[in-house]
Formats: structure tokens, sequence, C-alpha cells
């Protein structure tokens, strides 16, 4: 179904409204009966980020259940460009809108022609030409940017409309966050789009659930917290629809990204990670960037999702071995059967 742009500017945005973050802090103060890995994560996830500036947040993505956080308020209430993380939107709409087959290949050039040098491409030089998959997997500007241009802008809109950006995502409680998406008509605007750079903002909950979409293949659960009689209290409040051949080219990306791309940082042995990493421009900041990490494991039957944000730094080399640390430590506990 193709859309086309009306206006002059399409955007998607809607205030936050700020729930009571004491009520999430009581909750993860809170012990539940019993030790498990859950129990041990959110102390190790505490001295793991000390020093670090940012947010981090793990959940069950089968469930919602929230098993660790790090500075609630910066994962529910600020936003931020996703950076490279949004090119799984921008291939979830590439794929929906028939305007890519799965099996169409490009060279990468390295400098994005509708953007130039200040995004040039940090990947190895590839072996041969990039099919969506590997392109996603390596994280590719120049192949993306390329992409952008068959999208219009009402089309972007939308894609990250159904992926839960620029809209209310609830959090826990009363806590909802919300971010914004303005996409412009001009190809540059839609190039920087389709990267998730400058007019795109989420918050680190609206990408953990975002990801968390692919690893269900649908239905997004409310995020919440158990309390000190471990209430279960999952909720489906949104579904992504897509094919079920888009859901399973996302999840092989995101595989490979782990496994062999530019996300080899946040592998576990043994165990299938499904993750992408971004480096965002500094809205105003000049040459400074955002570092993201966000996946799900084992992506065949996922129990654990995880998103890291560093306020400086890059994806690759700052976020994606501190997600690693988290999975490893995660499955580790699991191993102990603590």
């Amino acid at each position: 179904m193709t859309r086309s742009a009306s206006h002059n500017c399409v955007q998607h945005r809607r205030r936050p409204r700020y729930g009571t973050i004491l009520n999430l802090l009581l909750l993860l103060c809170l012990p539940a009966p019993g030790i498990s890995a859950r129990e041990k994560l959110q102390p190790y996830v505490n001295s793991l980020m000390q020093g670090h500036h940012g947010a981090v947040m793990v959940s069950n993505p089968m469930t919602g259940q929230i098993l660790a956080v790090w500075n609630p308020t910066g994962a529910f209430d600020k936003t931020y460009p996703p950076g490279s993380t949004a090119k799984l939107v921008a291939s979830a709409a590439a794929l929906e809108e028939g305007v890519i087959s799965p099996g169409e290949r490009d060279f990468c050039h390295r400098i994005p022609e509708l953007l130039g040098d200040a995004y040039h491409c940090s990947h190895p030089p590839p072996d041969g030409p990039y099919t969506l998959a590997s392109a996603l997997a390596n994280s590719c500007n120049y192949f993306f940017s390329a992409l952008s241009v068959r999208l219009t802008s009402a089309q972007l809109a939308h894609w990250y409309a159904v992926f839960g950006f620029g809209s209310p995502a609830p959090g826990v409680g009363s806590l909802e966050t919300s971010g914004e998406v303005r996409i412009g008509n001009s190809v540059v605007e839609k190039a920087l789009a389709t990267l998730g750079q400058q007019s795109v903002l989420v918050t680190p909950a609206q990408l953990l659930l975002a990801y968390s979409a692919v690893a269900t293949r649908g239905p997004v659960y409310r995020l919440w917290q158990s309390g000190p009689r471990g209430i279960h209290n999952s909720r489906i409040f949104r579904r992504v629809r897509l094919q079920p051949k888009t859901f399973q080219l996302l999840n092989s990306a995101l595989l490979e990204c782990v496994q062999s791309g530019i996300c080899q940082a946040a592998a576990v042995a043994g165990v299938g990670v499904a993750g992408k990493t971004g480096t965002a421009t500094v809205v105003g900041g000049g040459r400074a960037t955002h570092a993201w990490f966000v996946g799900y494991a084992p992506a065949s039957h996922p129990e654990i999702a995880v998103v890291v944000f560093l306020e400086r730094g890059t994806g690759a080399r700052d976020a994606a071995p501190l997600g690693g640390k988290i999975l490893r430590h995660y499955f580790a506990s699991k191993d102990q059967k603590l």
C-alpha cells in the first residue's frame, strides 16, 4: 500500500504525559521471592553503568516484564536520535511497500551521494554487493541513503508510527513516553530520517519495544515491574503487523549483525543474539555522537531484550560491549541455576 506525502512536512508527535518515576524506583527496590537470574541482573547493571551517562533497560519481550533498568528518567522520558538502529524501520518499510526485493543487490561506495562524507560508511570494505539483509547487518549508510529515494515522507512516517515512534509508548504504571518524528519532503531530509538522524527522536524504552516487536513477531507488551508478591501483569497494547517473510528477514539480519557484522561485541557463546548498533549525531552538538545497542536473545525463542544508550560514544565501540556484558551475565546466571 503506497502513500504519498500531501504536506510539506509529515509529523507524528504527541507531548509526553510524565508519570511518577518514584513508583518505578520503589518497585525496583522491592525484592521478589526466591533468587533467580533476574534478581541478580539489577545489581549487576547498576555496577556496570557506574561512571557512564545514559540509560539501560532490560525486559522479557514475551511478557513486557522489566528485568532491570538503570536511570529510569533517561529510559522513559528523554529523547534522542536513534541513529542506525532506525534502519530496522526503513528495512521493514521498503519490504512492506514493495520498493525492494530481498534479493536485490547494490554496491557500497562508502560516501552517500545525498549526505556526503559526514555520513560515510564505517563498516569494513565488503567483498561484494549488499542485499537489504547484509546492508542492515553491516549498517551501510550508502545503501540506506540510496534506498530512501524510493520511499515517500508519508511512507516513512507511517512505518515509524507502526513501530511506536512519535506516539506514546506506555511504561510502568502511569508512565508514558513520547518521541518525535518529523520528515520533510526533500531527498536529504528523507535520507537523514532513514538513518535515524536529526528529525527522528525516540526514548530508549520506545526503541526496546520496537525491537521486541520483531522478537515476538508482532505483539508488543506493556512494560511492567513485578512487586513483592511477584504479580504478573502482561498485557498486549500494540501489534506490529508485517508479512512473515519481513519478520524473518529482519531477524536474520539482526542475527548476522551480531555473528559477523558490526555488533560482534554483543555476542554470547552458544546463544543466538539478534541486535543492532547505532551512532547518532548529537543535535546541535557538532561532531559529538550518541551510542546505542539494542537486541534480544535467544533469537529463535527470545526471553531477554536489552537497550543500552550512552550520551557520548559510538554504537560498535561503546554500547555493544556493554550490551554483550549484560546478556552474558544473564545467561551465565541461568546456567548457574541461582
